[in-house]
Formats: structure tokens, C-alpha cells, sequence
């Protein structure tokens, strides 16, 4: 392997991390060439995509790469230090200011927000007696300021926990900081973050780890592994709807671990109607960390605006970034867990996603130069590429939404004292590795101090200090078949007759899935087959028998692939039904001694948006959102077409 010196200002650099954003090195880089890796004897080999596939881009109209266009006008109010700030711009046109404070208090649980007593008049400086809250300002001239607002309180129990709960001796002691994108593929984020992207590569020396897959569907199957080391079938039911829910508030959330170590917490997310843990789940009863932004977001997401992406002359961003910033400033002494994420530009569509590299380029600078990332793990990622679209039809596609963006950056001082790990993390990024890894490198914290070599709690992962095995498969990383990437699906004509089967056996499921509503949902029938696709092992996997030499780079090979007859097979399709034109992607276990396909509702996505086309059913079954088409939309049909009839006749 190759080995470099590394200084406080020179990086070390993967060449494909360069290549595949099609930036050029820098005098501050030393570049790892694809030999460094030695990539030949991995079991799973990611495939090789490009940011700027033809197939792609046709799918693709990006905003230009500037922050949107919110008030001129700007704000009067800011938050320093947990006090309430009049700006010396807005008290030198329009004082002198009077200001009503009116607290954004959270009810009992996820789904209730409310305004407390009206404060006034509240003056400059004042100290904020909540972290979020709406203010009313007039100034001379009739003039007026009205927004919504976010801060970090001054609270002193949490400026006392780390003196009462000690963090362990065995651990690293760094804070976490964490900030994601929903349904943003590691290419997009390469396309449209281009300016951030680099500066993670060449200016911080970020880790990004090629070969992170998802292990399932949507954002909670991205975050619930990272955040609990578990799937949610593997936690308590917490489905709306379902037998025996319970809130989400007993999961083994890490931030409880890192709580009760001393660590002060933050968790947000800017787009509450379709909140991780409340769009189908039932939410928390109990605020899950210290400083938890629900309740702002859910309370601006019901004020009226005709800027949406602003809250006044700020992007909704800008004040993300600013709300970290400010926990940062609160807690400089205190170990900190900060997860934010961000939907509001890409969670649509990932048109709008340039709008944030010149914010989040300006904050991960302000953050390095401020000195918070001196001793903090800083993790920018996504949850998976996009879902809802015609990109996600194309071959690419499907594999970028497969494979999200994952950089792990470590301080200097931990690169140059711990040179075995980072030599690990980077061999680590182009081997296979999902967000249960990052849970358990989580957990390795906690140990990393300890005499005794970590030892993950489940062999389905791997803290990404350790190296994770050449031989490491889906299988044994706990991927499914329908979201590994590593393998090889072939195209088969849709007229074969086992594809008929498989459409006919999965239209009826899809109606046995719902039946219990069934005088509420339609029932479906078989519009059309798209495409369909077979899994099929990897030739050189199939006729491998062993090395013919001692160094084991020379591999042997028989001359057909040991493939045993009847051998259980994975089938794909994308089809379409009616009513209502929906378009599913499915992938199902066929048992030819049986002839039975195994379909399972978790390896079954909805392609297209489905809107309002299950109301009726949405807030009782939440489940059944993608596959009902409610049966009143039927009656409207027949109703529009008699009226039209009649005009006609």
C-alpha cells in the first residue's frame, strides 16, 4: 500500500473521488491512485456511474446554483448567544422598535403545536425563554416585521449534565455533527453540490464511501439503522393503524447512549408532512433530545407564505445552518450530537438542489474557521437517490437511488495520530458498506479507548474504523435482493411466460393487501408490463474454484458456472395498473419446485405519486397509501362522464 505524511494543510485525496466529479487535484493533495485500493478481489463490485450520463441529464432541468430570492427587506430580528438580537440596520432606519414575543411551544406529543403567552414589550437582548417563537415588531412610519424564528436557550442543567454524567473513559470524546439531504443520489449530489463537494474533498480531506447502500425503502429504512442499529420490523410496531402501536420513544435511540454520556442533543427535520417518524409512525410522546426542531417546522409549515422557501430575507437553509451554529456557540465545552435534515429542495424533485451549495459551501467554511470541526466527527450524507421520478425509471437511475451520497470527515489531529483507522476508512469507502455500519462506528466511540479490540453487536455490521471484509456481501450485510447494487440484473422480454405469471400473482396481491378496506379501495387489474429482469449470479463468482497461485491474484476458473438446476430465482418488473394508472417496481423470490413467488409488501415500490388517490384510507391505514385507489374517485368519474354525455347528447 502506499502511504503518505499527512500535515494540517495537505489532504490525502482518493482519485476516484476526484475523477468521478470531474474536478482536477491540487497542489494541497496527495492523490491515491485505483492501486491503493486493490479493488480486484471484492465480492461486491458497485457499478461505475458518471454524473454526466446522457440518459440522466435528459431528466434534469437544475436551477441555477444561487440561494432563491426571499424579502429585500431584511430581517430585523437575529438570535446570538441564546438572546433575542434587534439588528443595528433595522434600529437605525425604523427605531425606535417595540416587539411582542409569542413562544412556539410543542403540546403532548409529534402532532401538536401551539403559541404560549404573548411577551411584551420584549426589548434588545433579551434572554430567549424558548428555542423557537414568532415575533410581532413596528417600528416608525408605520413600518412592521412579522416572522418566525429559531435559537438555543439558555439552560443550565444541560450545561451541567457533562459534569454529572460523565462521558466514559474509553471514549473519543468528539462531538457529531450530521447534516443530510432526502432522496439525493451521491451522483446528484456530485451534479448539483459541486462547489461543496469540493471543498469536503479538497479542503476538509472527507471520506466519501462509494460503495454506502441502502438497505431498504425511504427515509426510515435510511435512518433507523443509523440512528438505532435496527430495521423498523425489528423494532416495537409503531405503525398508525396497526395493532399494539406504541411511539417511538423506547427505541435505542443513540442519542439516549450519547445523553447519558454527557453529550447535549439536537435533532431536526424542515419537512414535518412527511416527518421520519411520524408520516406513517406515531411519533414521539416525549421530546427525543435536548434541543428538537418538530414543533418550529410543524408550526411554520402552517403559516401561509408566498415565499416557501424563505422565513423572511434568510432561506429556511441559512437558518438551519444558523440554528447549528448557534447550538455550537451554546455548548463550547460540552460534547454535542447535531442531526439536521434537509428536504424542502430535493425531496420533490432535485431540480432545486443547486440553491443550497453556496449556504452549505459558506457554513462547513464558517464551521472549520470558527474551529468547530477541531474536534468533531462531521458526517454530510443522504438517505437514498431520488424515488419519485422518470430518472428513477432509467437503468442509472435505479442504482443511483441505491447508492446515496456518505462522507466522513475526521479532524487533522485524528488523521495524524490514528493513521491504522484512517488507512481503514479509506479502504472501507470502496468496499460494500450500509447505515448499520455507521451505527456501529457509532458505538466503537464509545470503546475507543478501551484495551480490548471492538467487537461490532451484530455481525451485520462493521464500525468503518475496522476494515470491512473483501468478501463482505449483501447477504451478509443485510441488504436484500431488491436494493443491492452489487448485483447483476439482466432485461428479459416482458412476453415470457413465468413474467405473465409473476404480473398476475403480484396484481393479486396488491388486492389481498387491501381487502380488509376493500369497500374504500378499488379493485385493481393489470394495466401493462414496462420491463421486466431477472437476477443472474456473476460469471466469475459462478466458475471460480480457487487460486492457482500462493499470492492468490491469479484466479481459476471452470469452464461452465456450477449453477444447480431448479435453483430459486429473483424476478423484476415495473408495471402498471388501473384504475388509477399506477406504476409499482417489485422484486419477488420465484420457487420453481413450488412455482410460487414469494412477494412481500417492503420489496414493492410505489414509482409515480399517488396525491390524494388514497384519502380515504390515508389516516386510518397509513400502509395502504401507495397501493389504494379509492373507489369514490370512480363514482366522480362516472358522474363527469354521464354530465358530459348528457351536454353532449
Amino acid at each position: 500500500y502506499q502511504t503518505f505524511e499527512l500535515s494540517s494543510t495537505v489532504f490525502i485525496a482518493d482519485e476516484d473521488d476526484l475523477n468521478d466529479a470531474k474536478i482536477k487535484s491540487t497542489s494541497n493533495l496527495q492523490v491515491l491512485s485505483s492501486d491503493y485500493f486493490n479493488t480486484t478481489h471484492l465480492t461486491c463490485r458497485y457499478p461505475k456511474l458518471t454524473i454526466d450520463n446522457p440518459a440522466i441529464w435528459k431528466h434534469l432541468n437544475p436551477v441555477k446554483p444561487l440561494p432563491p430570492t426571499c424579502e429585500r427587506t431584511r430581517n430585523w430580528v437575529y438570535v446570538k448567544n441564546g438572546t433575542f438580537r434587534l439588528t443595528e440596520e433595522a434600529l437605525n432606519r425604523y427605531g425606535p422598535i417595540s416587539c411582542a414575543y409569542y413562544p412556539i411551544m410543542r403540546l403532548q406529543d409529534d402532532f401538536g403545536t401551539t403559541e404560549g403567552d404573548r411577551i411584551s414589550p420584549t426589548n434588545d437582548k433579551m434572554p430567549l425563554v424558548s428555542d423557537f417563537f414568532r415575533v410581532y415588531c413596528q417600528g416608525q412610519h408605520n413600518t412592521s416585521y412579522s416572522n418566525v424564528h429559531m435559537g438555543i436557550r439558555f439552560d443550565p442543567t444541560l450545561h451541567l449534565r457533562s459534569i454529572e454524567n460523565p462521558i466514559v473513559k474509553t471514549h473519543l470524546g468528539y462531538n457529531i455533527l450530521m447534516f443530510g439531504f432526502d432522496s439525493v443520489s451521491r451522483m446528484t449530489f456530485m451534479r448539483f453540490l459541486p462547489k461543496t463537494y469540493s471543498f469536503l474533498i479538497k479542503e476538509l480531506g472527507a471520506i466519501v464511501m462509494k460503495g454506502y447502500n441502502i438497505v431498504g425503502d425511504g427515509t426510515p429504512a435510511a435512518l433507523l439503522p443509523i440512528l438505532t442499529g435496527q430495521t423498523e420490523q425489528e423494532l416495537p410496531e409503531s405503525r398508525r393503524g396497526h395493532k399494539g402501536a406504541v411511539t417511538v420513544d423506547k427505541f435505542p435511540w443513540i442519542w439516549n447512549q450519547l445523553k447519558d454520556n454527557g453529550y447535549v442533543t439536537q435533532w431536526a427535520e424542515d419537512m414535518q408532512s412527511v416527518g421520519t417518524f411520524q408520516y406513517r409512525l406515531k411519533g414521539f410522546r416525549d421530546p427525543p433530545v435536548d434541543h428538537f426542531g418538530r414543533p418550529f417546522y410543524r408550526y411554520a409549515e402552517g403559516r401561509a407564505t408566498s415565499r416557501p422557501l424563505c422565513f423572511g430575507s434568510i432561506t429556511r437553509l441559512q437558518a438551519m445552518f444558523n440554528w447549528i451554529r448557534d447550538f455550537f456557540d451554546m455548548y463550547p465545552q460540552q460534547p454535542k450530537f447535531s442531526f439536521l435534515f434537509h428536504s424542502y429542495y430535493s425531496h420533490n424533485s432535485n431540480n432545486h438542489l443547486p440553491y443550497a451549495d453556496d449556504e452549505l459551501f459558506a457554513f462547513l467554511q464558517m464551521m472549520q474557521e470558527h474551529g468547530h470541526l477541531d474536534s468533531t466527527m462531521l458526517i454530510i450524507m443522504t438517505d437514498h437517490g431520488a424515488r419519485f421520478s422518470s430518472l428513477r425509471n432509467t437503468h442509472q437511475g435505479k442504482l443511483e437511488e441505491r447508492l446515496p451520497f456518505m462522507s466522513i470527515r475526521m479532524p487533522p489531529k485524528f488523521q495524524d495520530q490514528y493513521p491504522t483507522i484512517m488507512r481503514n476508512l479509506r479502504l472501507n469507502s470502496h468496499r460494500l458498506t450500509t447505515p448499520f455500519d455507521i451505527h456501529a462506528t457509532f458505538e466503537h466511540l464509545f470503546n475507543f479507548h478501551s484495551l480490548n479490540p471492538y467487537q461490532s453487536k451484530s455481525n451485520r455490521s462493521v464500525s468503518l474504523f475496522e476494515l470491512v471484509p473483501e468478501n463482505r456481501t449483501c447477504a451478509e450485510a443485510d441488504i436484500e435482493q431488491h436494493w443491492c447494487a452489487c448485483l447483476n440484473w439482466h432485461s428479459i422480454s416482458i412476453d415470457e411466460p413465468i413474467i405473465q405469471q409473476f404480473s398476475r400473482a403480484v396484481v393479486n396481491f396488491l388486492n389481498n393487501f387491501v381487502s380488509d378496506h376493500k369497500q374504500d379501495c378499488a379493485t385493481l387489474t393489470l394495466l401493462r408490463v414496462n420491463k421486466a429482469s431477472r437476477l443472474e449470479a456473476n460469471d466469475h463468482l459462478l466458475k471460480f474454484v480457487q487460486s492457482s497461485d500462493v499470492d492468490g491474484r491469479v484466479p481459476q476458473f471452470r469452464n461452465a458456472p456450477s449453477q444447480p438446476l431448479n435453483e430459486t430465482k429473483f424476478y423484476q418488473i415495473q408495471f402498471e395498473t388501473t384504475p388509477g394508472e399506477a406504476q409499482f417496481e417489485v422484486t419477488a423470490e420465484y420457487d420453481p419446485i413450488k412455482d410460487i413467488f414469494d412477494i412481500q409488501k417492503r420489496h414493492l415500490s410505489r414509482v409515480n405519486k399517488y396525491g390524494e388517490t388514497s384519502a380515504c384510507v390515508a389516516w386510518k391505514r397509513p400502509e395502504f397509501r401507495e397501493i389504494c385507489y379509492c373507489s369514490n374517485l370512480l363514482v366522480h368519474a362516472n358522474v363527469s362522464s354521464t354530465v358530459t354525455a348528457t351536454k353532449l347528447d
